[in-house]
């Protein structure tokens, strides 16, 4: 199959089931900001980024090395292999899990804290979830990967209704959603690959643990440096401006994290094209291609956002959060440059080149602590998004020098002129906020997105018109 088309194939899978999930998550956020007060919301927020602190710890970070080992597994067709890779891993993210458990069950009985309990259901469930769902995709069920997801996101949104709307909880209903949720997830999965059969503790082998440590252990403090990039500013926004203000930033961040949510559907799909075509012949134009075409299709996702919020906002947002206006363009435009480095990074992953990850995600996270803690009492809220902004900023460039050592790849600059004047327009015509000024800045971008993408826009109509054709011939009507 054409490496393009393999690659629209698997985005276009994966985003059936993670895009129903983001508008699922979309739909809650009237829910939240009519229903839930800022501080409460601000309180839970920063507990559900402490849980996203742990969690990678905890499993050792073998979601990620599970996934890159079961591709190479699979290309092999070792299916003996893969078990034995699986039961590692399962076995021992079950040990940690324990471990875990009789330790904060143990500090609670000193530990006075609101939603404790809940906290803890909330990290060993994330735990499995996580693990199953790269499994899945190791293993190349990408649909069932999807399905989980759509399990996922409904039942957080059924679950946050019933308890917010009908039985009036407060933002406790969150995590309680998360804990259902996740646990669904990890039975579907857990039944679907069959694990009963597969799972077998004689597989267990230090070797083969100690193998996927090494590759592994370097993403634990990449994974905690992505935390303090994205979470930092948060925990110094509670501590020096208070929870309530920091439930502002969390709606301001919510758009840029709907377009990341979105991105991670089509990443997926780019780590596992890069781990299996890094060793191609054509791979600097694939690469290149790939990059620029992604890079550009984000771009102009931002900018929808952009475009159509000054339309919307007062619809979706409630009047108690109407701050967080202010500081959406620059989240976006910071999560352009992440989009960037994570693309960088599947590079770095195809090449098990661990280490660099890391590396460059920990200098990144200290120049946003250094920015946060200068800028926050003078600039406020702008002071945690410029601090995301600029860290953003200087990975993406380090990371796109330090890859050319293993593929080069280009970013053109014709695209770079036109992504940094539409945004500026974009970006311009959003604080005037004039109603017809808006309309015209939604129609532009609208205009700009389908001739910047009109080739991802052609394999997705492509692969909809196969699949249609495919169903048409199995159930003729």
């Amino acid at each position: 199959m054409n490496k393009n088309k393999e690659y629209a194939k698997n985005t276009l899978i994966l985003l059936l089931g993670k895009f129903s999930t983001q508008f699922m998550s979309f739909l809650l956020i009237p829910l939240y900001t009519r229903c839930l007060n800022t501080s409460d919301y601000g309180a839970v927020d920063l507990i559900q980024s402490y849980i996203s602190l742990f969690v990678p710890v905890l499993t050792l970070r073998f979601d990620s090395a599970v996934f890159r080992f079961l591709i190479d597994e699979r290309k092999s067709k070792n299916s003996k292999k893969s078990n034995a890779i699986i039961s590692n891993v399962i076995f021992t993210i079950l040990f940690m899990a324990i471990v875990f458990s009789i330790i904060f069950s143990i500090l609670g009985i000193w530990i006075k804290m609101k939603y404790y309990w809940l906290i803890l259901l909330n990290i060993v469930v994330i735990m499995f979830s996580n693990i199953l769902l790269q499994v899945s995709r190791g293993n190349g069920k990408n649909k069932e990967y999807s399905y989980a997801s759509i399990i996922t996101g409904l039942t957080t949104l059924i679950i946050n209704l019933i308890l917010i709307l009908i039985f009036n909880y407060n933002a406790s209903s969150i995590l309680i959603s998360s804990i259902f949720a996740n646990l669904l997830c990890s039975i579907y999965l857990f039944i679907d690959n069959k694990l009963l059969n597969v799972l077998n503790i004689k597989d267990i082998d230090r070797t083969e643990i100690k193998k996927l440590l090494k590759y592994s252990i370097p993403m634990i403090p990449n994974a905690l440096s992505w935390w303090i990039v994205n979470v930092s500013d948060r925990t110094i926004i509670s501590f020096v401006l208070g929870t309530a203000v920091n439930g502002i930033y969390t709606i301001s961040c919510k758009f840029s994290n709907i377009l990341n949510s979105i991105f991670s559907i089509f990443n997926m799909s780019w780590q596992e094209s890069a781990s299996i075509h890094i060793d191609d012949e054509d791979r600097d134009s694939f690469f290149t291609n790939m990059v620029n075409d992604l890079f550009m299709l984000f771009t102009c996702f931002s900018l929808l956002i952009i475009a159509i919020l000054p339309l919307l906002f007062n619809i979706i947002i409630g009047e108690k959060y109407i701050l967080s206006y202010n500081y959406i363009p620059i989240l976006m435009i910071a999560n352009i440059f992440q989009i960037l480095i994570q693309l960088f990074g599947g590079i770095y992953i195809a090449k098990k080149e661990t280490k660099k990850i890391m590396n460059t995600t920990i200098v990144s996270a200290i120049i946003n602590i250094i920015i946060n803690v200068l800028l926050i009492k003078p600039l406020g809220l702008y002071a945690a998004c410029l601090s995301t902004l600029v860290s953003y900023l200087s990975m993406c460039i380090y990371r796109y020098i330090d890859v050319q050592k293993y593929v080069k790849v280009k970013i053109e600059l014709t695209i770079m002129f036109k992504v940094v004047l539409i945004f500026t327009l974009s970006s311009c015509l959003y604080y005037v906020n004039n109603i017809y000024l808006n309309i015209i800045n939604f129609i532009i971008v609208i205009l700009f997105s389908l001739i910047e993408n009109k080739k991802m826009i052609k394999y997705g109509i492509q692969f909809i018109k196969k699949k249609m054709t495919e169903l048409n011939s199995k159930f003729p009507f």
